[in-house]
């Protein structure tokens, strides 16, 4: 299936610099393998370069999880976490629960595993000896060394895993499992923003 754009000028203020020249609003229709037609919604002010983009799958699955195990082949496996989904890796604690002002991304499962070690290294860049407990540095070591290696293909027998009550999100891959959300799961997430925002990353 071709991609299709559609380019209009909605009246509403900039959220950024309150221009009111309009936002630019671009709706592109495309296929992804395994998840099927999508559309992305992008607003963007001319005047200060401020850019956001939604993205909705045609046919919502329901509230939906997804697995899959992390290693050498399915490092390149596509990831689109939307903008109410909750990742972990929960052989290492890791978790990324969206916010009210949550952005959702595309990407794959090498960039999502960039994103958790770079966000640890930010930790260990701030750890004080003076104030931080040794605990607090072993950890941050341990997780460090963790992610490297997953990074690097080794067979760690971590897994990614992806909760989103909207079904937004999935991981597109032969090998992921996917299942649908219990309400006492549905009850235990984190509440994202009301309209999904979504960034697309370059990898």
């Amino acid at each position: 299936m071709g991609s299709d754009s559609i380019d209009s000028i909605i009246e509403q203020p900039c959220p950024i610099c309150s221009s009111n020249d309009g936002l630019k609003m671009t709706v592109h229709i495309d296929e992804i393998p395994y998840f099927g037609e999508h559309t992305q919604i992008t607003l963007a002010c001319e005047s200060c370069g401020w850019r956001r983009t939604d993205f909705i799958p045609a046919e919502s699955k329901g509230s939906i999880g997804n697995r899959i195990s992390i290693g050498a082949k399915t490092l390149n496996a596509r990831v689109i976490r939307g903008s109410n989904g909750t990742i972990r890796i929960p052989e290492l604690g890791l978790e990324v629960e969206p916010g009210t002002a949550s952005s959702g991304y595309i990407s794959n499962i090498e960039g999502v595993l960039t994103r958790f070690r770079d966000t640890i290294q930010m930790l260990d860049r701030s750890f004080d000896e003076s104030k931080d407990s040794p605990e607090e540095k072993e950890r941050i070591d341990f997780l460090l060394n963790s992610l490297e290696a997953s990074l690097s293909g080794e067979d760690t027998k971590f897994t990614l895993v992806i909760l989103d009550p909207m079904g937004h999100s999935g991981i597109l891959h032969p090998e992921t499992e996917e299942w649908s959300l219990s309400e006492d799961e549905i009850g235990q997430l984190a509440v994202g923003p009301e309209i999904p925002i979504m960034e697309v990353d370059s990898d």
